[in-house]
Parts: C-alpha cells; sequence; structure tokens
C-alpha cells in the first residue's frame, strides 16, 4: 500500500513539477511527498532485513524489523535531522547561511516540520543502497556511514540547487555551486553518515537494495530533469552520473555474492 501510494504521488509530482507547476492550492503536496519518500523507504528497509545464518542476498524476510529499537531509530534520526536544520538555519555553520520558505510546510524555529522526514527519507534510502561487504556490528556501521555520506551528498548535489531556483531555501551570498555554498555539501556528508550510525547494523536483502535502488534513481531522475528546465545542466550531468553508480554499485555487490555461493 505504501509503495503504491508513493509512486502515484511520485508520478503526479513529477508531471507538475517539471512541465506544469505546482499550484498555490497544492503547495501542501511539496511537503507531503518528503513524508510519503520517508515512508517508502522505511517500508523497504524494515521489510528488507537478511535472515540469520543466510546468504546476505538470499532472503528477504517478510519480518521486518519489529524490535523497538528501530522506532527508537527513526524518531532519533528525525529529531537528528531537525537538530542539524535548526543549527544550519540559526547559525550558518554545516550548511552555510541559508533560510527556509514555508513551501514544504509550516516552520518550527524556522526549519520546516517535513525536514525530518526528508532525513529520514534520505537516510534510509542511502542504507538501502550501500553494501555491508560481509561486515557486521561496528563495522558495518562505520562502513555503511561511509557510504550513505557519499550517496546523500550525490543526491544534494542535484537537489539542493533546484530547491534553490525553486525557492524552496535560500542561500545568502552566492559562490559554490550554482548558489550553493560548498560548506553546504560537507555537512550532508557528515551529517548523513552520523545519522545512519543511529540504524541497527543489519544487511538488506537483494529485492529490498534493487527497490532501494531504483527509489533512488527516480529521485535522481526528477529532480534532473527540474533542474533542466532551471538551466541547471550540471545537475542533470550529476543525476545520469549518480543513476549510474547506482546501478552499477547494486550490480557488483550481487556478483560478489553470486561469486560466494
Amino acid at each position: 500500500m505504501v509503495r503504491i501510494l508513493f509512486w502515484i504521488w511520485y508520478v503526479i509530482g513529477a508531471l507538475l513539477l517539471i512541465w506544469f507547476g505546482i499550484p498555490q492550492s497544492l503547495r501542501f503536496s511539496n511537503g507531503l511527498f518528503l513524508v510519503f519518500y520517508a515512508a517508502y523507504a522505511v517500508d523497504l528497509l524494515s521489510k528488507g532485513r537478511v535472515q540469520p545464518f543466510m546468504s546476505d542476498w538470499s532472503v528477504n524476510s517478510s519480518g521486518g524489523w519489529r524490535k523497538p529499537r528501530f522506532l527508537y531509530s527513526l524518531v532519533l534520526i528525525w529529531l537528528g535531522g531537525m537538530a542539524v536544520e535548526w543549527v544550519g538555519v540559526h547559525s550558518g555553520r554545516l550548511f552555510g547561511d541559508y533560510s527556509y520558505s514555508t513551501i514544504l510546510g509550516p516552520l518550527f524555529f524556522g526549519v520546516p516540520v517535513t525536514l525530518g522526514f526528508a532525513w529520514i527519507a534520505v537516510v534510509c534510502n542511502a542504507v538501502l543502497i550501500s553494501h555491508d561487504a560481509g561486515q557486521r556490528g561496528f563495522r558495518l556501521r562505520l562502513l555503511r556511514a561511509v557510504q550513505v555520506g557519499c550517496w546523500t551528498v550525490l543526491l544534494d548535489l542535484v537537489l539542493d540547487p533546484v530547491a534553490h531556483a525553486r525557492g524552496f531555501w535560500h542561500w545568502e551570498g552566492g559562490g559554490g555551486f550554482y548558489q550553493v555554498p560548498w560548506s553546504n555539501f560537507g555537512g550532508w556528508l557528515i551529517a548523513g553518515g552520523l545519522l545512519s550510525m543511529l540504524l541497527p547494523a543489519v544487511p538488506v536483502a537483494r529485492l529490498a537494495a534493487r527497490r532501494g535502488t531504483r527509489l533512488y534513481q527516480a529521485i535522481l531522475i526528477m529532480f534532473g530533469l527540474i533542474s533542466l528546465t532551471e538551466g541547471l545542466p550540471a545537475c542533470a550531468v550529476i543525476a545520469v552520473a549518480g543513476i549510474a553508480l547506482a546501478e552499477g554499485s547494486l550490480r557488483y555487490a550481487g556478483s560478489r555474492q553470486v561469486g560466494k555461493l
């Protein structure tokens, strides 16, 4: 149900954002998209746990992460995401000197309340496409954090310039990459990696990884196409590169696992 709802919302939203624009009466849908994105990424992750003592890519558990710890982790990511955004908005650290509009929803101390869900979505999606390389425990968390940081930065290189051009948020001072300061991407690398450490160190099954890859690629496709309408060709090139890298990562990880059987 979550999967169907997300893809319907995605298709409608992509058509409006790319070709028609969002009517004033439907501005709430921008923030709601972040909630649906988070819900779908969480659903994939919760149902994508590999069964113990089985090949990391052989079983897609229907039981999911039912332990309260997983829910606590999501709450902490929401709070952590809101916290880093609050620090960024009010201090100019981490992401540069910027401010939010109300396009993404009501502001809570200068930060849209939906931004916590955006961090859940991005981090969980990046975890889905970050492969464990046979690691467990803290080593898995550390390896995954590095990968999550890189995947989130790659996505942000496309997302932030488009969001700035569309007035979702605004940076002061100019410079950087399409008016987005370079420090912003360093902030995403650090924040994304650290927030991913809050999630349990559990390998992801192949089906969940594949669907997570398609989700990540879909986000890049949408914002890559929007970037072309906004005159941001470098973002479109990065989007294509990100789509190819995500696909290559999925196929490489799959081939490694097949080789172990």
